[in-house]
């Protein structure tokens, strides 16, 4: 299963002060900071478990330091379960302080809804785009150019399918007015790589990460 995520090696040696050099990863030698929901904050950092993150995966492959900023039942416009929480713009350390390599948001699979009061109420388009729009204008505004900002498509598995084409559609859209990099998952996680309708199992985070290693070895031209 992970001789399909085998690609060329990301890896420059440099010399450290031990017995043997320290791998850098040459896509992100400062580091992947990854803002997700529970796509991301569900699952672990151990490589060959059942429930390894995607961005696990992904970090093996690359050789990078991930710092995740995640929550349940989260999103761009949505806080946490039971509307508690934070959204992703709530979570300033993670776009101010030292800048990363590189800036994964992974996101929007919550956005459908809105909180009023502790209830959940279908959000119009337009508010769940000005989310979208006022979180990229923030990252663009504290993160350094160097920085490279990823957004991916909502990881959406077959339940609602409706709304993930909405949602999906105002964020590859503000994605792209914005001059970022987004990375479809469209067909990621079908109905044999979830495990509730929404939330990957194995195979689903390796899709998901298969997607995210050819985004990283690919920057877009400009």
């Amino acid at each position: 299963m992970t001789g399909a995520l085998l690609i060329a090696p990301f890896i420059a040696w440099q010399g450290a002060t031990g017995d043997a050099p320290l791998p850098v990863s040459r896509i992100a030698p400062h580091g992947i900071v990854v803002v997700g929901d529970s796509i991301t904050a569900r699952y672990n950092d151990k490589p060959g478990d059942a429930r390894q993150s995607w961005w696990s995966i992904t970090a093996d492959q690359v050789d990078a330091d991930v710092t995740t900023f995640a929550q349940s039942g989260s999103g761009y416009l949505r806080p946490g379960e039971a509307c508690t929480g934070d959204r992703f713009i709530d979570r300033t350390l993670a776009y101010v302080g030292p800048a990363p390599s590189v800036f994964i948001v992974e996101g929007g699979r919550n956005d459908w809804s809105v909180c009023r009061g502790s209830r959940q109420v279908t959000a119009p388009d337009p508010q769940i785009n000005h989310a979208v729009d006022r979180y990229l204008d923030t990252l663009q505004t504290y993160l350094p150019s160097r920085t490279r900002i990823i957004i991916l498509g909502p990881p959406w598995g077959p339940l609602d399918p409706t709304n993930g084409l909405r949602v999906t559609s105002i964020i590859q859209s503000q994605a792209r007015s914005h001059g970022l990099q987004f990375v479809s998952m469209r067909g990621a996680l079908t109905g044999e790589r979830v495990v509730d309708g929404v939330h990957p199992n194995r195979a689903g985070s390796l899709a998901i990460a298969r997607r995210v290693i050819h985004a990283l070895d690919n920057p877009p031209a400009h």
